[in-house]
């Protein structure tokens, strides 16, 4: 099958994609930004995306920009912080209506599109600074929101496992940054930060929907043309294999009115061994990753140690991590099944049908990828980001030919890095 992705160079780093397909209604133009996960940086560069996404230099109160949207058909525009392993993923959004669905033949591809192109390139501010409020509510709401993950406590488990597991790397910090980091910024230092990632991080343009987005291609040539960005250098930004501790590092964590434990169990792959995606997501998904898992099945189901229990695995840096909710007198014991059905794994413990359910998990999966704009936006942020850019049909082929002698290998790799446990005092059922 060709590949569904069209790319052009805007500028240095700097790249326009579209993906089209006749099947859409709407359309939806993101622009991404990549840089480096730094923990000095992360809290003003995720603010960034967010005062970006209500206002511009048109419409600079949001009352105002929410009114233009509704009136272009109920445009909506939104932003997006996430972490790739060792990057940062900021992004800007416009999803609008298609052109041909017009009631009087509105050109709403581009008036959508030079609204979010004037977002990024014309935002709201005095030459040196943002302005003040709008910055001050948007920090107000970061804060919050990192302030949240604790309500949540798996959530809440599986991301303090992750700066364990990841400790001393980029991939340990959080995207959205520090309660502390999000309080220092200025407008001053919001509008140089902005300034910042135009110039040296890596952007990628994407565009999905059933438009041909000439409109849009020839605005965002029209944009960096004026700003003379041709010759830019972006500072790259890749993810590496995380290594594995020498030594298994282990942490309790205890909070008050907590009934479930949750622990969350990290492993990584020993020495230089690297194992092909697909074998991996197909190894997780056998381990841990459905509901005809060994984890699943046998921890959850069969022995009831946990009540719920499952894998996932990371992609970018190479690690999966086990998470489950368990009562505290039952953690032992809940620990040595988990351990006991990688090896079974390991072993080649499992039969053509548990491999098929796996495999068929898997396939469901990616074809579903085509289903929305957003996860099909996301699925080549992500491709573009690992340099291996391919449709969902393609990437479906890479799972043919996986054998259980693959499996097996690929699960000998994986060996524990990491033990997170967070306990309470029981006064209070979390679940």
């Amino acid at each position: 099958m060709d590949n569904l992705l069209k790319r052009e160079k805007l500028a240095g780093g700097a790249h326009f994609n579209i993906i089209s397909d006749p099947r859409f209604k709407f359309n939806r133009i993101t622009f991404g930004f990549f840089v480096p996960l730094d923990e000095g940086k992360a809290s003003l560069n995720a603010l960034v995306p967010r005062v970006l996404s209500d206002t511009n230099a048109d419409y600079p109160l949001m009352k105002d920009f929410n009114n233009f949207l509704a009136s272009l058909y109920n445009a909506k525009s939104d932003f997006e912080v996430a972490s790739l392993g060792d990057t940062q993923f900021l992004g800007v959004s416009m999803n609008f209506m298609d052109d041909s669905y017009a009631l009087h033949g509105e050109k709403i591809t581009e008036v959508a599109s030079k609204t979010l192109f004037d977002c990024i390139f014309r935002p709201v501010n005095d030459g040196t600074a943002f302005h003040g409020k709008t910055v001050e509510n948007s920090k107000r709401i970061q804060i919050e929101a990192i302030e949240a993950e604790i309500n949540e406590k798996r959530t809440y488990a599986a991301n303090q496992a992750k700066r364990i597991i990841y400790a001393g790397e980029p991939a340990a910090v959080n995207p959205l940054g520090t309660v502390e980091g999000t309080r220092a910024i200025t407008p001053e230092s919001i509008y140089n930060a902005h300034y910042e990632l135009l110039n040296s991080a890596v952007i990628e343009i994407i565009c999905v929907g059933c438009n041909d987005f000439s409109d849009a291609l020839r605005i965002a040539k029209e944009q960096f043309a004026e700003r003379k960005m041709e010759l830019r250098q972006p500072v790259s930004s890749t993810s590496s294999y995380s290594p594995l501790k020498a030594q298994v590092a282990e942490k309790t964590e205890t909070l008050p009115a907590l009934n479930q434990s949750k622990m969350v169990l990290g492993f990584k792959s020993d020495g230089d061994a690297r194992t092909a995606l697909p074998v991996l997501t197909l190894m997780c998904n056998l381990y841990g990753g459905t509901i005809s898992s060994k984890l699943f099945l046998n921890v959850r189901e069969r022995l009831s140690l946990c009540y719920y229990c499952w894998s996932r695995l990371s992609p970018h840096k190479g690690a999966m991590s086990v998470n489950c909710g368990v009562e505290e007198k039952n953690i032992g014991k809940a620990k040595d099944e988990i351990l006991t059905q990688l090896d079974n794994v390991r072993q080649g413990d499992f039969t053509d049908d548990e491999l098929n359910n796996a495999l068929l998990f898997e396939q469901n999966n990616i074809k579903t990828v085509n289903d929305s704009l957003g996860s099909l936006t996301w699925w080549y942020f992500t491709r573009l980001y690992m340099n291996d850019i391919c449709s969902p049909e393609e990437y479906l082929a890479k799972y043919e030919g996986i054998t259980r002698d693959d499996i097996i290998t690929a699960a000998k790799t994986m060996k524990l890095d990491t033990l997170y446990v967070l306990s309470g005092d029981g006064e209070e059922a979390d679940e």
